[in-house]
């Protein structure tokens, strides 16, 4: 998936509820090793077995292939959610992407960073050889009004799209070369078709921003309803006012997060 803002992972969760809520027990994302550090969510995010990358090949190799050997002798079927641009896009990054792009004669993108390959390749390889991929799914977003591009931001402006767009397109795992080179083409060229199918979408007017289909369109329902939903939302609303009570009202309460968060800052600084 491209990576246009910090939130994407977020608004994606929403689509794949759309899509079967089940799909939300089975998804693991790779992403940079310092999120891991931040209290209560990364320690939630290391607890479902995400995969925190250094963005240092040599390190990451390992830490690739045995999330891989883990998923596989789970014996349970996960989808992993890959940013193959490594960062999200910002002023910065956007002028990383451009002096590689003109260091090795690449087109200059204005939606998109140039995806990064090596990783990429590393990904398909390790899990071809336990077995563990069928398919590649490519998913392009994109965000019809307001790009809200870190967390920030929506807490202090409390701005938030109104419509965030998402195309997927399936690929069998057997279409796409087993050589590397190949294979970084491949990654290269579907990159630069979706640059040009955020152009389209950007520059039309942002009432009528549609992205083309990459197949047969199907637009799921944008009002989420259904029991689960409800029961979900109630629990969590339930819960959160449930322990904030609790570590207000109980010194065991107290005593025990206190306990449990020195030792998830333990792991954390040992890992």
């Amino acid at each position: 998936m491209n990576h246009r803002t910090r939130l994407d992972w977020l608004f994606l969760w929403n689509a794949l509820y759309k899509m079967d809520p089940l799909l939300l027990t089975t998804e693991k994302i790779s992403l940079k090793a310092a999120l891991r550090r931040i209290p209560g969510a990364g320690w939630a995010m290391g607890c479902g077995s995400y995969i925190f990358l250094e963005r240092n090949f040599g390190i990451d190799k390992e830490t690739i292939a045995s999330s891989v050997r883990y998923y596989k002798d789970s014996g349970k079927s996960y989808q992993l959610l890959l940013f193959p641009e490594g960062t999200d896009r910002s002023d910065r990054s956007a002028a990383q992407s451009d002096v590689y792009a003109m260091q090795n004669g690449l087109p200059r993108y204005n939606y998109l960073l140039h995806p990064r390959t090596t990783g990429f390749n590393y990904f398909l390889t390790v899990m071809r050889e336990a077995n563990y991929i069928s398919y590649v799914y490519d998913v392009t977003v994109a965000y019809e009004d307001v790009i809200v591009d870190s967390e920030i931001r929506l807490m202090k402006e409390g701005t938030f799209p109104k419509n965030v767009h998402f195309d997927v397109k399936k690929y069998n795992i057997k279409d796409i070369p087993t050589d590397r080179e190949k294979s970084a083409e491949w990654l290269r060229e579907l990159w630069f078709e979706k640059e040009k199918r955020l152009k389209k979408f950007y520059e039309a007017d942002s009432h009528n921003r549609r992205l083309d289909p990459s197949g047969d369109r199907y637009v799921w329902p944008v009002k989420t309803e259904g029991m689960g939903y409800y029961f979900s939302f109630a629990f969590w609303i339930l819960m959160t006012f449930v322990w904030l009570h609790s570590i207000y009202a109980y010194n065991l309460v107290r005593i025990y997060v206190i306990a449990v968060s020195l030792f998830y800052m333990y792991v954390v600084r040992r890992s």
